[in-house]
Order: structure tokens, then sequence, then C-alpha cells
């Protein structure tokens, strides 16, 4: 994304302060997953990609609603054959002064994927990576993606961050993680164990400790104070989730949910309104213990917009790292 772009984006960002429109959606392509992490109750093995042609539709209204941030999400995302026309689709919209971000496991990602997604103009890649080895919880280790990641180094003209799940299991291996992925140049960050619903599912000091020791991307950086909380066990810091109003979650149906474990009132994507957005303005009963980090960080960012500028200049980027060779 070049400098004016990035304003283009905040300024257009800061408007969402004040009006009834959208800001941030993530969109499930596909429920189709290649792997099957114990943890994740997002997929459905075998279930076929969303028509390409729905999908296309599905932007277009997203975009009327005011939509300036895109997540495409699944299962896996790359299952999906037509993934760089979405990318391309969205990057039409706005004058490219918006967000399209790709949220994967990386393990089907290829020199062809990558060259496709560079061209589309894919602005960041979010790839999930929890241990070092493989375990019984998650196949997503970085002995086994590590060849991904260096091809991704070299070939990526996008910025690529590094999610994983905190838990005590990946608390103890992450300053190994940290110091055998310091050669390339990502952005890591976390997100919280929870439980179906929602609800933090950890906690303890060492975990906090372990969220100040690293430098984490700008949006972790965000709301690390709710994530301090959540972990030593304080439900009473006060919030306003954004999730249906500010924030979509577009199921594979179609239907905007609040976010991927709470459904609210599945309101038909092609029908909605500003009113019918507007209707989840609202406190919400699941917000107390809430570890769904995209829903807070976007109900965080409209609520501190000052903060949430100087996080964005660093968490949206005029161009990828400098690539290793």
């Amino acid at each position: 994304m070049t400098t004016l772009r990035r304003l283009r984006f905040l300024l257009n960002s800061a408007s969402r302060i004040a009006d009834a429109k959208a800001l941030y959606a993530q969109l499930v392509v596909t429920r189709d997953c290649n792997l099957s992490c114990a943890y994740c109750n997002e997929y459905q093995t075998g279930a076929p990609p969303i028509p390409v042609t729905m999908l296309l539709e599905r932007i277009d209204r997203l975009d009327d609603l005011g939509v300036l941030v895109y997540d495409l999400l699944g299962g896996e995302p790359l299952l999906h054959p037509e993934l760089p026309a979405l990318v391309r689709h969205i990057k039409r919209k706005r004058g490219g002064a918006n967000l399209a971000v790709l949220i994967s496991n990386g393990f089907l990602l290829n020199e062809a994927r990558i060259r496709a997604l560079n061209e589309a103009g894919l602005d960041m890649l979010q790839i999930s990576v929890d241990s070092v080895k493989p375990d019984g919880k998650s196949m997503k280790s970085l002995k086994s993606l590590m060849p991904k990641l260096r091809l991704l180094a070299r070939d990526a003209h996008f910025p690529v961050k590094v999610q994983t799940v905190l838990s005590d299991e990946t608390a103890a291996q992450y300053p190994e993680f940290r110091r055998l992925l310091e050669e390339l140049p990502f952005d890591f960050s976390f997100s919280l164990l929870h439980h179906a619903g929602g609800r933090i599912a950890i906690g303890g000091r060492h975990l906090i400790e372990l969220l100040h020791r690293h430098r984490l991307w700008g949006g972790m950086r965000l709301y690390r104070k709710d994530a301090e909380a959540l972990l030593s066990g304080d439900f009473s810091r006060p919030w306003h989730c954004l999730g249906g109003f500010k924030f979509l979650y577009i199921n594979a149906e179609g239907l905007i949910q609040r976010c991927s474990q709470q459904p609210g009132r599945l309101i038909p994507l092609m029908q909605a309104g500003s009113v019918d957005l507007k209707a989840d303005s609202c406190h919400k009963s699941c917000e107390a213990g809430c570890a769904i980090g995209c829903a807070r960080l976007v109900s965080h960012s409209l609520a501190h917009p000052l903060q949430s500028f100087r996080a964005g200049l660093d968490a949206v980027p005029d161009t990828a790292p400098s690539v290793v060779r």
C-alpha cells in the first residue's frame, strides 16, 4: 500500500467513529480445511468452496455497507480456486485504499500461489504457526512450515504476520520459536485460547510476562491491556463490543454473525442495511471474558482513535519487508 493510499485508508477509517457504517469484515470463502486442529471449530472437512460469483456479490454488498478491511478465511482459504480473483475484486474498491488480508495455515503455499497473490494486490498474510514441533493439538508447527516461511520471505511482496494461539504449551516454546524465526522479516502476534463461545480458556502471570517480553504487531499492542486483564482473571475491564455493527463475520451461508463464536441475529448479508447493523451497537452478554481478538481490536480502535491511528501507522507498512535471499 502506497503512503497516499495508507493515509486515505486511515482517514476513511476515522470516519467510522461517528457514522453507522461497518469497518471490518471477515468473509468465509470455504469451510473446508486441510488440517484438523483440536482447538478449532471453524471448519468442515470436505465442504465445497463457496461459488466465486456469490462471494463477489458479498464483497460488493460489504463495500456498500462501508467495509474497509476484509479478512478472507475458512477453513483454509487457499483451498478456494478463485482466491486471487477475490483479492483483486476487493482492491478495485475505493481506489485500493482498503485492506485485503488472508488468514491461512500456509501449508498449501507455493511459488505460483504467492506470485498470484502478489499480482492480485494482497495487503497482508496472517499465517498461523503454533508450535516448534507438531503435537496432539495442532499440526501447525514451525518444523513443518519453515520451507513455506522461507519461500514467503523470498517471494512475497506483502507483509506477513505470524499468529500463534497463546496457551501454556505454546508459551513454553515461544522463546525458541522466535529465535528460530529471527532471520525472517515478519511481524508476530497472539490470539488467546478460548472456549467455544469465545470466553478465554487460559490465564496466569507467566503469560502476561510473555506479552511484555516480545515485540508484537501494532494491533496486538493496541488491546494488550485488555489481554492482560483477561489473563489475570479480571473480566471487569469495560469495553463495548461492536460485533454485528462495525465488525462483521460473514459465514458460509452468507449470514452476518457478531463474530466466529457468537452468531447473534444471523441477518442475511444481501438484505442487510445500516439500520440492521446499528441495532447491534449495544453491550452484549458475552463481553465479560471475551477473548476474540478481532472483535476487540475493532471495538478498541474506534473507542480510542488516537491510539489506533498511531498503531495503524505501524500495522500498515508501505511495502513488504526486505526479502531474505
